[in-house]
Parts: structure tokens; sequence; C-alpha cells
């Protein structure tokens, strides 16, 4: 009989430990901040853009990413909803880019503000007010890069033919 008191001791207290144990990872993990959402949609892709994702003001942190899918009244697009401090400064004037963090290539959203009232996007099927996303610097590079090719090959056609055999003999 006594060893199965030890054993149940053993039991209780194992029990004990592992409710304490996640009673601290619950109190260490809670969030009390008080958040607004907001959906963002776009036609450009989101390359390195991650649910839990930070979300920036004007550089400061001021919330997350939390679902990234397809926008079901736009194919093709993607929506991206955020959940956004309260206490932040978002005005019928904010828009938001699409940040990248050194050579990583993990994204963030950055909010910014033009100082210019903006009529406000129709909120979504969700009823979230929408916050208009716009091309980010990299994507837009992107999107002028076979133009850019372009005049470079026109360039160095127009070098080799100054250079060519009949001016060189020219010369």
């Amino acid at each position: 009989m006594e060893n199965k008191s030890h054993a149940l001791a053993a039991g209780i207290f194992v029990l004990a430990v592992a409710a304490m144990l996640a009673g601290l990872a619950i109190w260490l993990t809670r969030d009390n901040t008080s958040y607004q959402h907001y959906e963002l949609t776009s036609k450009d892709g989101v390359t390195g853009l991650q649910p839990q994702a930070a979300v920036r003001y004007k550089g400061v942190a001021v919330g997350k990413v939390t679902r990234i899918g397809f926008d079901p009244q736009i194919p093709g697009n993607v929506l991206i909803r955020i959940a956004v401090n309260d206490q932040a400064p978002i005005t019928p004037g904010t828009f938001a880019v699409l940040g990248y963090q050194g050579v990583t290539g993990l994204a963030h959203v950055q909010l910014d503000d033009e100082g210019v009232a903006q009529p406000a996007v129709p909120p979504g099927p969700s009823g979230l007010p929408r916050l208009p996303l716009r091309s980010s610097p990299l994507s837009r590079l992107a999107d002028q890069g076979p133009a850019i090719l372009g005049q470079v090959e026109e360039a160095t056609h127009r070098i080799n033919t100054l250079l060519g055999d009949d001016n060189q003999k020219r010369f």
C-alpha cells in the first residue's frame, strides 16, 4: 500500500508542476492591447510577407498581420488582414506599402500618411475597413525591368554600330 502512495504523490506533483508551467506560459504570452482590424488588397504579389509579420506606422510597431489569403471580391487580388493598435493615428489618408528588412527578404506592412484626406475605401464583405496597398518601390522597379533592359540593349547596339569596322576605318 505504501508504494502506491508514493506513486500517487509523485503523480500529483507532476500534474501540479505541469499546470503551473501552463499557467506561466499563458501569463507570459497574454496580450492586453486593443486592436482595430483592417484589410488591404493588392494586385501585386506579397512575397516574403507572413502571418504575424510586423505592421509599422512611420517606422513604429503598431500591430501585426493576422491573415493572408485571396480577395473574394476581386479575383486574383491578395487580401491581407492586419490588426492595428487602437492608439495608432489611422486616418482616411493612411495607406500601406510592403517594406523589406535587409537582405533576408522578410516583408512587413508599412503604414504611412500623406496628410491629405483620401476618400474612404468601401469595406469588404467582412465589414472591415480597407486601406489602399500601394506598390512598393521594389515591385515598381521589377515592373520597369523589361523597359530598362530594352534601353540597355538599344544603347549597346548603338555603341557597337559606332565602334564598327566602317567607323574605325574612317578614323
